[in-house]
C-alpha cells in the first residue's frame, strides 16, 4: 500500500506511514503465491489437511497414494451416487465391473450387483476393498448386493407358491465380507490326458493287446478280466484294438471317481466327488464342452469325459499344484454315502490317474470346474 491510494484528505503523518509499510518484494511474491498454493503446487505437509478439509479421509485405504486421492478424490466427490463413481473406486483397487439393478417388482429393488469382466486376483484383501470403495461409491439409498464372475445362479421367481422361502428362492454365493456382500464366482480348468500303461496297470486295468492279430481282427478274449456287464461292446463290434480300449474305459467308468486337490507344498487338501463320468465322442449338439467342442454320450466311445465342481466353502483359501483323479477309492467307515467333499483321511485306497498341473489353488468364493478329457496312449509294441 502507498500514500497515493489514501484519499485525499489524509493527513501527512498517515502517507508517511503508508510509503513506510510497503512490502518487499520477496514478501510480495509469497503472498501472491498462497492464494493458489493449495491447488497448484500443495506440498507434502500439507496434503494430509487438504484431505481433511476436502472428506477424503474414508478413501485412503483403497487409493495409492496421497497425491493420486488429491487428484481424482475430487473428481470423485462431484460424481458421488453416480456409476461414474463406482467406476473411479473400482479403478483404485484394480478392478472394474458391470453394474446390474434388481428388478423393481422385488422386495430389495434398491439392491444391485457387480458384474466382473476378470475373476478378482484374492478373496483377501480384494474382496473387502471392492465392497468398501463401493458402498461409499453409491447413494445411500442403494445396497451392493452381490458380486458376480463366471458362475451366477438367480433366485426362483416362486413367491406365493411352495418354493417360496425354499433353496430355490436364494442365489448362489458365499458371504465372507463385514459388509454381508455374496460373491459368485467360477472358474473353468479343461485338461486333455492320455493315461498310459503304468497308470492303468496300477489301477488293475490294463489289458495286454494281442500283438500277433491284425488290429482289424476279433479280439481274442481268453485272459481279459473284465465282468461281462461292464463291457458294452457286441461281440463283433469292430477290432480287436477297439474292443480292447473300450474294454478298459467300460472299467474305468464303472464306480466312482474323485478329484484329489494338492497344495503347493505337495499334501493333500481334500477330495471332490466328480458329478459327471461318461464315454463320449464328439457330436454337433452334444451334452457336454470341452476345449470348443461339443461331446456326447455313446457306449461305444474311447473317451472318457470326467466333471468335477467344488462347492463354496470346501477349503479356505489354498494355493494350489496338481489335481488328480482317484479310481477305486472307497469312504471311509463314518463317511455318509452322500458326501461331495472329502478331507484328505476320508478317502482310502484306490489309484492316482491323469496327475496334473493345478496352479490355481482354492477358494472360498470360487466354484472350480475342472474337466477332464481321457484318452489311451497308443500302446508301445514289445
Amino acid at each position: 500500500m502507498t500514500s497515493a491510494l489514501l484519499p485525499s484528505g489524509s493527513t501527512p503523518w498517515e502517507r508517511v506511514l503508508a510509503d513506510g509499510m510497503v512490502p518487499a518484494v520477496a514478501i510480495g511474491a509469497g503472498i501472491d503465491d498462497i492464494v493458489g498454493a493449495k491447488l497448484n503446487q500443495p506440498t507434502t505437509s500439507m496434503l494430509p489437511f487438504l484431505i481433511w478439509e476436502y472428506g477424503l479421509g474414508e478413501l485412503t485405504p483403497y487409493v495409492p497414494g496421497i497425491h493420486e486421492l488429491i487428484d481424482e478424490g475430487l473428481t470423485w466427490q462431484r460424481l458421488r451416487g453416480t456409476v461414474s463413481a463406482v467406476a473411479i473406486g473400482l479403478g483404485w483397487v484394480g478392478y472394474s465391473a458391470a453394474i446390474e439393478e434388481a428388478l423393481s417388482a422385488r422386495r430389495f429393488w434398491n439392491s444391485f450387483q457387480l458384474r466382473f469382466d476378470a475373476l478378482p486376483v484374492a478373496d483377501v484383501p480384494d474382496l473387502e476393498r471392492i465392497e468398501a470403495v463401493t458402498r461409499l461409491s453409491v447413494p445411500l439409498r442403494s445396497h451392493l448386493r452381490r458380486g458376480v464372475h463366471h458362475y451366477d445362479v438367480v433366485a426362483a421367481q416362486g413367491d406365493h407358491s411352495v418354493i417360496d422361502a425354499s433353496y430355490l428362492d436364494h442365489e448362489s454365493g458365499t458371504a465372507t465380507t463385514p459388509g454381508g456382500t455374496l460373491w459368485s464366482f467360477g472358474r473353468t480348468t479343461e485338461i486333455a490326458y492320455e493315461l498310459g500303461k503304468a497308470e492303468l496297470e496300477a489301477a488293475g486295468v490294463w489289458i495286454e493287446p494281442d500283438w500277433q492279430l491284425p488290429i482289424d481282427a476279433s479280439p481274442a478274449w481268453i485272459g481279459v478280466e473284465t465282468a461281462w456287464t461292464r463291457v458294452a461292446t457286441p461281440w463283433v463290434s469292430g477290432g480287436a484294438e477297439a474292443i480292447r480300449e473300450r474294454a478298459i474305459i467300460s472299467a474305468l467308468t464303472d464306480g466312482e471317481l474323485f478329484l484329489r486337490f494338492y497344495d503347493d507344498a505337495g499334501q493333500i487338501v481334500g477330495h471332490r466327488k466328480c458329478r459327471v463320468v461318461r464315454r463320449v465322442w464328439s457330436e454337433a449338439d452334444g451334452e457336454y464342452r470341452f476345449a470348443g467342442t461339443t461331446y456326447g454320450c455313446q457306449d461305444l466311445a474311447t473317451r472318457i469325459y470326467v466333471e468335477a465342481l467344488t462347492q463354496f466353502g470346501d477349503v479356505d483359501e489354498v494355493v494350489g499344484d496338481t489335481v488328480a483323479l482317484v479310481f477305486g477309492g472307497t469312504r471311509g467307515p463314518d463317511v455318509k454315502p452322500g458326501r461331495l467333499w472329502l478331507e484328505p483321511a476320508e478317502l482310502v485306497g484306490g489309484h492316482e490317474l491323469a496327475e496334473s498341473p493345478f496352479g490355481h489353488g482354492l477358494r472360498t468364493t470360487v466354484r472350480e470346474q475342472v474337466k477332464f478329457l481321457l484318452s489311451l496312449a497308443a500302446p508301445a509294441p514289445p
